[in-house]
């Protein structure tokens, strides 16, 4: 399986403008695959004795989410989604078209294009190559992503709530992604 190499982002503001855009899609896909694959749990308590709660920090905050979130996470499960799916997913969600090449001040649009495309067709090679036996697994994938949006969306909306409302820490990297993406 191939990686999108051929999209050769040479300028880096894009690079940091696409990261900017999709940050918060890739951290909910992050968190659903370190749970499917990691056994990472719902909460954790740390040495101090402080519980912590992961699944809160994968929801963005937004417990809500939480059957959604669930959902996808069976989804994704049922289709035996694996690494090679999550890179390729990764990759769908940092350079989406319908987000990616509509971010302002993206300069170089067709690599955008050209390496979700290169991507999408090395996610439906290896599923078809890798997983015969799970029909649609691609399209289905693919009908995913949306979904992780939608939740990665409503996160970002409660934070800068919160954050407007000064309940929320202001100088962090959670924040400043999260200003970037608004300017």
């Amino acid at each position: 399986m191939g990686t999108p190499a051929d999209a050769n982002f040479e300028c880096v503001d894009d690079q940091m403008k696409l990261l900017q855009n999709s940050w918060s899609d890739m951290l909910v896909l992050d968190h659903i695959h370190q749970r499917l694959h990691n056994a990472l749990p719902d909460d954790t308590t740390l040495h101090n004795g402080q519980k912590f709660d992961l699944l809160g920090l994968g929801l963005l905050g937004v417990p809500s989410l939480a059957e959604h979130f669930n959902e996808l996470q069976n989804k994704l499960q049922e289709l035996k989604f694996d690494v090679g799916d999550y890179i390729c997913m990764k990759f769908l969600l940092l350079l989406n078209p319908g987000k990616g090449a509509d971010v302002r001040g993206i300069t170089n649009r067709k690599t955008v294009i050209e390496g979700y495309e290169n991507v999408q067709a090395a996610l439906l090679d290896y599923t078809l190559t890798c997983y015969p036996s799970v029909p649609d697994k691609f399209a289905k994938l693919l009908s995913i992503i949306p979904e992780i949006h939608v939740i990665a969306s409503r996160g970002e909306e409660h934070l800068y709530i919160k954050h407007c409302a000064g309940s929320a820490p202001s100088q962090t990297l959670l924040m400043e992604m999260l200003h970037a993406k608004r300017k």
